[in-house]
């Protein structure tokens, strides 16, 4: 539900220059949509690597496999 909502503001092209009345409001605009898709980016890698690896971790110690804890895994 979320990965394809990222995916579709990720996509989106800049901010159209006619859109705005000043050469500072469309590079506020323009430099802001460009932190948002690198936001994304992040937010995209995390559910796409970090979290299948921590979900397998976690089914590992409940499936009593990893014998070693330690405090904060």
């Amino acid at each position: 539900m979320l990965r394809p909502w990222l995916e579709e503001r990720r996509a989106k092209s800049f901010p159209d220059p006619t859109d705005f009345k000043s050469t500072k409001e469309f590079t506020y605009a323009a430099i802001t949509a460009s932190v948002f898709k690198k936001v994304i980016q992040e937010l995209l890698h995390y559910l796409e690597v970090e979290v299948p690896d921590r979900v397998k971790a976690l089914e590992e110690k409940k499936k009593g496999k990893v014998k070693n804890f330690a405090i904060g895994r």
